[in-house]
């Protein structure tokens, strides 16, 4: 199901239902468990947030180029593609409110579907892209999602990264997947050369600020709306942006408190209040700028209607509680 945010959006809505539509009908597996875990998690719908954005951008010139449909689809294969393995990674036991392949059918099987998403991916990829050079953007943006998640598992578990590193990261695990699905909407609706940049430029600091909620909302949110336990990537040694702006101020008293939170719920529930009072506050201004960022090169596109819902589409998306 497309979620119902885009409903506010008829002639997006509507496009996403094709997306989803088309993926389901090109990811059909013959294994009975791995197929329906498969077809769950695309039913499922998540946030469809890259192919949204892609059709957002795409408003401001043709959003009716049957190609859309076809990198829209494009997108969300390499998205699940990513969160398969992920999946695997992080030993997670659901996903979009539904058990994950891992947990069904295993890790390998995992594994292959993902790497059969990959497939589908560039078999879609091949419907919609207008040239040999776009082919050659999509790899480079792979690359770049490759790199970060390459980068991210690199580190030991328990490991304090700096700022610098942690911004690479999700550059490349986040932000390049956004910034190639808002490309991909200017590109195909024929916007100018100046205005790709712009979309890619947008996608890319909205995929960054994006991450940065993710994570603050691993410290602040409820974990009732948020369906996952609170700290938990903390509890998992995963030190995301408000855990280093801590540890910059930190006396000593949040690494002990670190090192042995996995084990203990109290002294993890400690890390995460001084967290919350030491490290929020500064991820937040960094989350704002970003979002500042995006919504800046939204100059490039001709003002009213269409651009005004792209602004407060962004910044819902920036301030959300789950």
């Amino acid at each position: 199901m497309v979620q119902m945010q885009w409903q506010q959006y008829p002639e997006v809505y509507h496009k996403l239902t094709l997306v989803q539509a088309k993926l389901a009908s090109r990811t059909r597996l013959r294994v009975p468990v791995v197929n329906q875990r498969v077809q769950a998690q695309i039913a499922a719908g998540g946030k469809m947030l890259r192919s949204g954005l892609m059709f957002m951008l795409a408003r401001f010139h043709s959003v009716d180029n049957p190609a859309l449909i076809s990198a829209g689809a494009a997108i969300e294969a390499l998205h699940l593609a990513t969160l398969a393995h992920d999946d695997v990674l992080d030993a997670a036991a659901t996903r979009r409110g539904t058990a994950t392949l891992n947990t069904t059918a295993g890790n390998k099987a995992a594994i292959y579907a993902g790497d059969f998403l990959f497939s589908v991916y560039f078999d879609l990829l091949a419907e919609a892209a207008p040239n040999v050079a776009n082919v050659g953007l999509n790899a480079r943006i792979m690359h770049r999602i490759f790199m970060g998640e390459l980068d991210q598992n690199a580190v030991p578990r328990g490991t304090a990264l700096t700022v610098h590193q942690y911004l690479r990261q999700i550059s490349g695990k986040t932000a390049a997947l956004f910034g190639l699905a808002t490309y991909q909407g200017a590109l195909l609706s024929q916007a100018s050369a100046e205005q790709q940049a712009a979309a890619y430029r947008f996608g890319r600091c909205v995929g960054m600020a994006f991450q940065m909620i993710d994570d603050l909302l691993d410290v602040t949110g409820d974990p009732n709306r948020m369906q996952k336990p609170q700290l938990e990537d903390l509890k998992n040694g995963i030190y995301t942006l408000p855990t280093l702006f801590a540890l910059r101020q930190d006396d000593g008293t949040l690494s002990a408190l670190l090192a042995d939170a996995a084990k203990d719920p109290e002294r993890l529930h400690r890390a995460g209040v001084l967290i919350a009072s030491a490290g929020v506050p500064e991820a937040e201004r960094v989350a704002a700028a970003y979002t500042q960022k995006a919504l800046a090169s939204l100059a490039a596109f001709p003002a009213g209607p269409k651009r005004d819902e792209l602004r407060h589409l962004t910044q819902a998306l920036l301030r959300r509680t789950r």
